[in-house]
């Protein structure tokens, strides 16, 4: 499995991936919305999840320390 903390590419894959977010929702219980035919989370909807700070969600999707 590859390590998603220090890839960039390996969290996007994840991020832009359909079918690894319907698995999540399915498996975790977790809700996203749905538009146009898209499963989507919100940032607030995963900093709730994982019980951290907008910041933190949005610093680790660039791949960057704000």
């Amino acid at each position: 499995m590859n390590d998603l903390t220090v890839s960039n590419i390996e969290r996007q894959n994840v991020l832009n991936n359909n079918y690894a977010l319907q698995a999540i929702q399915e498996n975790l219980d977790v809700n996203g919305l749905r538009f146009h035919d898209q499963l989507l989370f919100t940032t607030k909807m995963v900093a709730d999840f994982y019980g951290v700070d907008e910041r933190t969600i949005k610093r680790y999707v660039l791949g960057t320390k704000l």
